[in-house]
C-alpha cells in the first residue's frame, strides 16, 4: 500500500494522517467580516437641520442661519405664491426655504412653508415644526387667514395649545363670523374650552346666524355640566326646530324629529347639574379640576305626563 501511495505523490507523513484513529481538530476561530470598501471611516456627526434626516419623524432641531432683509422677504414670499399656484410645491419650498427657519423668525414664511408640507405624510414632523414656530410668532405682516389656516392644521394634528395661539392672533386681525366658527369648532376639542367654544360660535352666529351653526352651538353647551348651559342648550334645540320646519331636510345638519330623547335628556340634566356659580366654587375647590359631572338621567326618571 505505500508503494501504492508513493506512486500518487503521497509522502509517509500524509500516510499517516489517514489512518483510522481519531485526530484532534483545532478549535474554530471567529473572523471579523472586512470587506474592501472598508476605509475605517468614522460615522459623521450630522447637522441637525441637515435636509438629508427623515422629515416625516424628525423636525429641525433649531434656526439655520440669519433672516433676510425685509424686501427680500416680499420678494420670496410674491416668487413662493406664484409656484403654489401652479401645484408645484418642491420650487415652492425651495424659494421659501430663504427666509423660513430663520433668525428672526417670520411667521409668514414659516407658516406657508407648514403649510405645504402638512398635507403629506413624509414631511409630517417638519411641517408642525414649521406651524407651531409660526402660531408663536406676532409678524404684524401676516394676515388674519395664515393664522386661521395654521390653527387649523395644528388643531387637525391635536396640537391645541399653539393652535389657539395662531387662532387669536387671527381673530384679531379678521374677526370674521368664519374665523369666529373656525375657532369655536377648534375650541371644541379641548374639554375644558367648551364654554369658550360655544361663545365663539355664538359670536360667529351673531354676524351671520347660520342654522348648522345653531345646531352645533346646542350640541356644544349640551356637554357643559351646568345647568344654564344645559337650559340654553334646550332653547336652543327649540329654535333650531322651529326653524327647521321650512327647510329642506337634506339640507339640515340633522333631522329635528330626532332630537326628542335628547332635549328630553337634557330637562331632566338642567335640574342636577349645578349653578355656574357651584360649579366655579366647586372646581376652586378641587384645585382647578372640573368636578365629577352629575349621573346621566334614566328615562324612567322622566316625570310622568298628566293624563
Amino acid at each position: 500500500m505505500t508503494l501504492v501511495l508513493a506512486a500518487f505523490g503521497l509522502a509517509p507523513a500524509v500516510v499517516f494522517g489517514l489512518g483510522c484513529g481519531p485526530t484532534e481538530q483545532p478549535a474554530p476561530v471567529k473572523l471579523e467580516k472586512a470587506t474592501p470598501f472598508d476605509r475605517g471611516a468614522k460615522k459623521r456627526e450630522r447637522d441637525p437641520n441637515d435636509p438629508i434626516r427623515n422629515p416625516a419623524v424628525e423636525s429641525p432641531a433649531g434656526r439655520d442661519g440669519a433672516q433676510i432683509p425685509d424686501a427680500e422677504i416680499d420678494a420670496a414670499l410674491a416668487e413662493a405664491a406664484k409656484f403654489a399656484e401652479i401645484k408645484d410645491v418642491a420650487q415652492e419650498r425651495v424659494i421659501l426655504s430663504k427666509c423660513a427657519n430663520k433668525t428672526p423668525a417670520s411667521a409668514r414664511c414659516d407658516g406657508r412653508m407648514g403649510l405645504s408640507m402638512i398635507g403629506g405624510k413624509n414631511r409630517r414632523a417638519e411641517a408642525l415644526y414649521y406651524l407651531r414656530e409660526a402660531a408663536v410668532v406676532d409678524d404684524p405682516k401676516a394676515d388674519g387667514e395664515l393664522y386661521i389656516r395654521i390653527g387649523e392644521a395644528l388643531g387637525q394634528h391635536s396640537q391645541f395649545e399653539p393652535a389657539i395661539s395662531a387662532m387669536d392672533k387671527g381673530i384679531a386681525r379678521d374677526a370674521s363670523a368664519e374665523n369666529l366658527y373656525a375657532f369655536g369648532r377648534l375650541l371644541s376639542l379641548v374639554p375644558d374650552r367648551l364654554g369658550d367654544s360655544a361663545d365663539r360660535i355664538a359670536e360667529a352666529r351673531g354676524k351671520d346666524d347660520r342654522i348648522e351653526w345653531l345646531y352645533e352651538e346646542a350640541v356644544i353647551r349640551g356637554q357643559i355640566p351646568v345647568r344654564e348651559e344645559a337650559q340654553r342648550s334646550l332653547e336652543l334645540f327649540v329654535e333650531y326646530g322651529k326653524r327647521a320646519e321650512s327647510l329642506a331636510p337634506e339640507t339640515l345638519p340633522a333631522p329635528p324629529e330626532s332630537l326628542g330623547p335628547r332635549m328630553a335628556e337634557l330637562e331632566l340634566l338642567a335640574k342636577r347639574y349645578p349653578t355656574q356659580a357651584e360649579y366655579d366654587k366647586a372646581r376652586a375647590a378641587a384645585g382647578g379640576a372640573a368636578p365629577e359631572p352629575a349621573p346621566e338621567p334614566n328615562p324612567s326618571d322622566a316625570e310622568p305626563e298628566p293624563s
